[in-house]
């Protein structure tokens, strides 16, 4: 009896915590409950729906949907009546894949010489490509896809090779809407076989194997395998003021380079102003002729804290709603001590003119860093050269290498400046005009602005408690923790408040300002700050058919007296700093006497 009680009344304190009005535990609970099933190095099995062909009714392409799994052994046949190929080989790497459309009976048949006819260059400017057995007319698209110099170069050809490299189309929702409203047929001569060659597995497989990697899957949650995208989980971040390498979260947008620690120093950055290639400069060399610094920052995601974003605004006018993106939480953020040189001292020795540059206004420059994985974005000009934003070429991280994941052997360090514009593996640098990167003309722009994504706004989160945390009602006092950082603003933290009752008062944390180190930073300190509190709770109340839910919120304060907002506008989804708010939920802890039923 007693047993049952206890069970039932534990059961009832998660129904009144999840139907308390805490939208926060939703998402929480249904994040958790996905980073049971991450996208892995799998296969994805071909099963798409065969049913009628889309007459408006639904929409476009909610019946797809991917499968995941491990494949290895031999070449296997599919079952029956699948719209895939009959044959799968299932031995090695598989990246998963969109099954395309369902095919129409009725529309019209190319043979691949048509389709490579179309490539854009004929008289009537056509383009057409195919992905698996479907034909599609792009010519208008191009000019409104993101990467459309990327597209052109799979004119009158498949995109298969592209998408089996960028996987985020794999990943995005909207690439199965646009396929089926860009569909005008099929290929009469589509050969199944070789189409499972570009199943993109191949520039994969060598990443799954880090020794660095390994650690990120213990400490992280994974939002995606290929491109691998963690995010690290609360504990791990609130253990320590630096965040080790092989915790700290990874976004990629392609595969990891291979660049062996043997060859580190041989690697080599150009440096062009414009179109025209100025200088050439190896890791050795610029160990002989540039300083070495540290300089201590906080690394941050333009998209942490999407959940949160998604639960203050809303999904309207959000770029992260409908994918895993959403799902974001807190710890695509870390505070590392960065190794490396200050690029000022690099661009004002190998571009002497670089500090006045006679040929533009150096307002309207821009330096656009590109990495080896084909990845780039511009950066303000005057930003980089000022020797007081800390700009780095870093090698380092906590005294370490870096990781393959973080750019080995060398990355852009930009401090308080979103973690887009940082660039990894670092293979060229060019000052001019803003680049036509659709990372930067499309992707990572503030709205309602447009304008491209640059500074961090000031923020603080909390990392214990977690959101959900059990805690019983008679207890007093709650200890809680989390970090503040000032991002690109230039202010000072000077004090972090903590709540337990929806901001009616307001307790001050204590800062830990013994542990901070600034290294040879030229600029105000733009690492992260932690802080420790321990917050009163008002007693329990109404725990007769469960608990009811309360939160804790934390918000930061700037030298110039400038506060954290509770809310911070929608931004297309990017860069939400409004008050972090945990909701904790208080139980009664119900005594089970032994041998008593």
């Amino acid at each position: 009896m007693a047993a049952a009680a206890a069970s039932v009344a534990y059961r009832n304190h998660a129904v009144v915590a999840c139907t308390a009005a805490s939208s926060t535990l939703f998402a929480v609970v249904e994040w958790r409950a996905r980073r049971c099933h991450p996208r892995l190095p799998v296969a994805c099995l071909e099963n798409c729906d065969t049913g009628k062909p889309n007459d408006g009714s639904v929409f476009p392409g909610q019946h797809w949907r991917h499968g995941y799994r491990w494949f290895a052994g031999e070449l296997e046949d599919t079952a029956a009546g699948s719209c895939s190929s009959p044959q799968i080989w299932r031995s090695g790497l598989r990246a998963p894949r969109w099954p395309g459309p369902n095919a129409n009976a009725k529309e019209p048949c190319f043979t691949r010489a048509e389709v490579a006819a179309c490539d854009g260059t004929g008289a009537n400017g056509k383009i057409l490509v195919t992905y698996r057995d479907g034909v599609y007319d792009v010519t208008d698209y191009v000019r409104e896809h993101p990467g459309g110099e990327f597209l052109m170069r799979a004119a009158g050809g498949p995109v298969d090779p592209w998408w089996g490299y960028w996987m985020q189309h794999h990943v995005s929702p909207a690439v199965s809407v646009v396929l089926e409203w860009l569909r005008v047929g099929r290929l009469s001569d589509y050969l199944p076989l070789d189409d499972e060659e570009h199943v993109g597995g191949g520039f994969w497989a060598e990443e799954q194997l880090l020794e660095s990697r390994a650690q990120s899957r213990l400490s992280s949650y994974r939002l995606t395998e290929m491109p691998y995208q963690s995010v690290t989980r609360c504990d791990a971040l609130a253990v320590t003021y630096l965040t080790p390498r092989d915790v700290l979260f990874v976004r990629n947008h392609g595969p990891v380079p291979a660049v062996a620690e043997e060859d580190a120093d041989d690697h080599t950055v150009s440096f062009c102003v414009g179109d025209e290639e100025v200088a050439t400069i190896s890791l050795l060399e610029l160990r002989s002729r540039i300083k070495t610094v540290r300089v201590t920052s906080a690394l941050q995601c333009s998209g942490n804290r999407a959940a949160d974003n998604v639960i203050a605004n809303g999904v309207e006018g959000n770029g992260f709603a409908g994918g895993d993106d959403e799902f974001i939480g807190l710890g695509m953020l870390g505070n590392i001590c960065w190794g490396g040189f200050r690029l000022s001292d690099v661009l004002q020795a190998l571009l002497p003119d670089s500090s006045s540059n006679a040929r533009w206004c150096v307002e309207d420059l821009y330096v656009t860093f590109e990495g080896l994985d084909g990845f780039y974005s511009s950066t303000p000009f005057s930003h980089v050269i000022d020797r007081t934003t800390d700009c780095l070429l870093a090698i380092e991280m906590n005294g370490e290498p870096l990781s393959p994941d973080h750019g080995f052997p060398m990355r852009v360090v930009l401090p308080g400046v979103v973690g887009v514009r940082q660039v990894k593996w670092v293979s060229k640098i060019t000052v001019g005009q803003l680049s036509d990167s659709p990372w930067v003309r499309h992707y990572y722009r503030d709205k309602p602005s447009m304008t491209p994504l640059h500074a961090l706004p000031m923020n603080s989160v909390i990392l214990s408690p977690e959101p959900g945390a059990m805690v019983a009602a008679g207890k007093t006092v709650v200890r809680a923790v989390g970090v503040a950082f000032s991002g690109g603003t230039g202010e000072e933290v000077v004090q972090v408040q903590v709540s337990a009752d929806k901001g009616q008062t307001w307790q001050q944390a204590r800062c830990r300002f013994d542990e901070v180190f600034s290294g040879d930073g030229a600029g105000s300190y733009r690492g992260w700050l932690r802080w420790e509190a321990s917050v009163p709770l008002a007693p329990a109340q109404g725990l007769g058919c469960g608990g009811p839910l309360q939160e804790l919120w934390c918000r930061v304060a700037g030298a110039s007296g400038s506060l954290q907002p509770e809310r911070s506008e929608q931004r297309g989804g990017y860069l939400y700093n409004g008050y972090h708010k945990v909701p904790i939920i208080r139980h009664h802890e119900v005594a089970v006497v032994p041998g008593r039923v």
